[in-house]
């Protein structure tokens, strides 16, 4: 069996975990094929590598600024509001918002800087006539731990060329660290047309026929499954919020689920009942407190007009111990999904839903998971399209 070596291609995914004031991350990424030569990997984690075989893992920790460049002050800049203009046309162009994050081409003047420039900073202070933009990475206060597990390792027979990869680069690109709150302050996320949608008709109408389609492919709906699985028994009663053709949950549960679309529904055989009804108009359950051991939503929480609505009457339908898991993609809908959710960065939504969470009355242990640079079935319609790369799946999880 081969041993990872300077002269190895390997396939490895890279699991990067952290904490914050709102939970315990955990970001999962990816390397779809590591040339041990050529590519840049954390010297520690590359010593610890090598001699190791497919199956085996490494793991390090690293001290907050070692291996993610160290916070810098001389980053955080006073900018004039004149200064701040948002071009993309994912935005409204209010002005910029405490804690959230915005391109850094937004800003005019900065050193280095482009208009194309889509590396993010954050909003860490206003006052009427400037902002406090901290352009420092969002990990880099953060210690972490990094493992690396061999999913396969092959010989090399020559050595091509080709790009040099730097792997913890690709894993902490201005994503992870993004869904924590700043100390000891809110994120002041929603505005005026935050949850304005394209399509304002009623969403009976938008779903009267069955959309019989997966959102995410199938790589990415078993990623969903597998970090559900965590956190879910047999034995639980659970609530499938916003269901349609696949749940994506473990088999043989007790599930209820709730959608807009009773076809959609009956083709889903995960449910053990159905029931059809528009979390827009009516945030309402016709269940006793405390019925379901866990609350799921799967890639539709981006849809609702009143999403704390909707989290508050998942805590009351929640047992003392109940569990409420979200998952998103970067799929959906266009006609139907908010305006805010569209100018979230997506790690950013993660903590946007954490803070939702709180504010509907999750006090217990919460925390986020993410996966990315999976592969994408070869059978999948877009596989050459997207490279042959499965979707992304980010997971919120709150307990009660």
């Amino acid at each position: 069996m081969a041993e990872f070596n300077m002269n190895s291609f390997a396939t490895i995914l890279f699991t990067l975990t952290w904490n914050s004031e709102s939970g315990t991350h955990e970001e999962n990424f990816l390397g779809r094929k590591v040339n041990a030569w050529r590519d840049f990997l954390p010297e520690e984690l590359k010593q610890r590598l090598v001699g190791a075989k497919a199956g085996e893992t490494v793991t390090v920790n690293f001290h907050a600024g070692t291996e993610i460049p160290k916070y810098d002050p001389a980053k955080v800049k006073k900018i004039s509001r004149r200064k701040f203009k948002l071009r993309s046309h994912q935005f409204k162009n209010y002005p910029a918002r405490m804690g959230r994050f915005y391109p850094q081409g937004a800003v005019e003047g900065l050193p280095g800087v482009y208009p194309q420039t889509a590396i993010p900073f954050r909003v860490t202070g206003t006052t009427d006539s400037e902002i406090i933009a901290d352009l420092n990475h969002p990990l880099a206060k953060i210690p972490f731990k990094l493992e690396a597990k061999l999913l396969n390792v092959a010989d090399k027979d020559s050595e091509t060329g080709g790009r040099l990869t730097h792997w913890l680069e690709e894993l902490c690109c201005w994503g992870p660290g993004m869904q924590a709150p700043l100390e000891n302050c809110r994120t002041d996320f929603i505005h005026k047309d935050f949850f304005r949608r394209d399509n304002c008709a009623s969403d009976f109408e938008f779903y009267d026929k069955p959309r019989l389609v997966n959102h995410i492919d199938q790589q990415a709906s078993a990623n969903l499954q597998s970090i559900y699985t965590r956190f879910l028994t047999s034995e639980m009663k659970v609530l499938d919020l916003m269901s349609s053709i696949q749940s994506h949950l473990p088999e043989g549960m007790d599930i209820t689920g709730v959608g807009m679309n009773m076809d959609e529904l009956r083709m889903n055989p995960a449910l053990k009942d159905r029931i059809v009804q528009d979390l827009n108009k009516e945030h309402e359950f016709n269940f006793a407190a405390g019925s379901f051991d866990a609350v799921v939503c799967s890639l539709s929480i981006e849809y609702l007009t009143n999403p704390l609505a909707v989290l508050k009457r998942a805590y009351k339908m929640l047992t003392p111990d109940g569990i409420l898991l979200i998952g998103v993609s970067n799929r959906w809908f266009p006609p139907k999904v908010t305006q805010g959710w569209l100018e979230m960065h997506e790690f950013e939504r993660m903590g946007y839903l954490l803070q939702l969470a709180a504010d509907a009355g999750f006090k217990g242990p919460k925390g986020t998971v993410s996966v990315r640079n999976d592969w994408r079935p070869t059978t999948d319609k877009h596989f050459v399209a997207t490279r042959g790369v499965s979707d992304p799946v980010y997971v919120v999880w709150c307990n009660k």
